[in-house]
């Protein structure tokens, strides 16, 4: 399971509004099939006032919520299916380093190591080698609470934008469902009808595509913010200085 983002500012807030509105039209599309664009925004228009609008910012944030379990297994799905990987590292050059790690001897020195096998080094020490990478970001992103809270910051910072295109995405994909369905519905097919259900996968293979930078960005900003925040606790410590220096690029 991903590790969920709750909404804990005027950021987080907006983003989950924004990531449930295409839910939001699916649904009164489904309800109010229109012929054209210009009797959907008609209808709309008719419809629209200041206490809907806030009642539909409401619902879209709590679907936005809501999917969110839904919305990871379809990018998961997708990332699959375009062979996309969204870890900043490979998996395999932070979890199966155990033989490397017995066999590496104990007076070596980590400077003579590349900059992956001080990483792996640096997280066996300070927080263990977990089975998964969920559970490898629920220690890290735990580590640089106490150690490094601005990258922490960051990274939730990435983790939301992450979460609603994701939820973009995934209600896009739906609401083109919506519109290939009203054309049946509404029993004349046209140009404009195609384009827009057309449009809706397209914009939400887009939206899949920006999911993807952002969740790689989160786990760039978790690992590299508790590189350094390490490195500088060890400095610190061989130096005996009170308040470490954290540095980062």
């Amino acid at each position: 399971m991903d590790l969920f983002k709750f909404a804990l500012g005027p950021y987080e807030f907006f983003a989950a509004i924004l990531g449930g509105m295409p839910l939001i039209l699916a649904i009164f599309l489904l309800y109010n099939p229109a012929i054209s664009l210009q009797a959907f925004i008609g209808l709309i228009l008719t419809k629209l006032s200041l206490q809907v609008l806030i009642a539909l910012a409401f619902a879209s944030y709590l679907l936005g919520g809501l999917a969110q379990g839904v919305t990871w297994k379809f990018f998961l799905a997708l990332c699959n299916l375009s062979k996309r990987d969204f870890h900043y590292f490979p998996v395999e050059i932070l979890l199966n380093r155990g033989e490397w790690l017995q066999g590496l001897a104990k007076d070596t020195d980590p400077k003579t190591l590349d900059f992956e096998n001080r990483l792996v080094l640096l997280l066996h020490d300070k927080i263990g080698m977990p089975k998964t990478m969920n559970h490898l970001y629920s220690r890290v992103c735990s580590y640089l609470k106490k150690n490094n809270r601005p990258s922490l910051v960051t990274a939730d910072l990435y983790q939301a934008t992450h979460i609603m295109y994701r939820n973009i995405s995934f209600g896009l994909l739906i609401l083109g469902g919506v519109f290939w369905v009203n054309i049946f519905r509404v029993g004349a097919a046209s140009f404009e009808q195609v384009a827009l259900f057309l449009g809706a996968l397209v914009l939400s293979y887009i939206a899949f595509f920006r999911s993807v930078s952002f969740k790689q960005w989160h786990a760039r900003e978790v690992l590299l913010g508790f590189y350094f925040a390490a490195c500088a606790i060890d400095r610190a410590t061989a130096t005996g200085d009170a308040q470490p220096k954290v540095f980062r690029p």
